[in-house]
């Protein structure tokens, strides 16, 4: 009675020890995979929209307008024919005269 008792233990736990790889494991391997898989989404989804805006931020650098304008207030460059004006702050020294009547 011992012996069959033992052997119906051992079985048991050989059944629940295969059942357990069988279908508890890859359910855990599964949900770990399905929560890899929202992470990555979301991770895709601001990579995208990062890459979208660098994409509008290049036009915008290319643009003629831009670089005329990074031309002219980086480096003081203008277009041949034209005449640029600064105009400079004015001096603490500087009292214009009042008009009295």
């Amino acid at each position: 009675m011992k012996v069959r008792r033992r052997v119906i233990i051992i079985a048991a736990l050989l059944v629940g020890a295969v059942i357990y790889v069988t279908a508890v494991l890859p359910a855990g391997q599964l949900l770990g995979a399905v929560t890899t898989k929202h992470n990555d989404a979301a991770t895709l989804r601001a990579l995208q929209s990062e890459n979208t805006n660098l994409k509008r931020r290049i036009a915008q650098l290319n643009s003629p307008q831009w670089i005329e304008t990074i031309a002219r207030n980086d480096f003081g460059m203008y277009p041949t024919g034209s005449t640029p004006y600064q105009i400079l702050p004015s001096s603490p020294l500087y009292h214009p005269r009042t008009h009295q009547s």
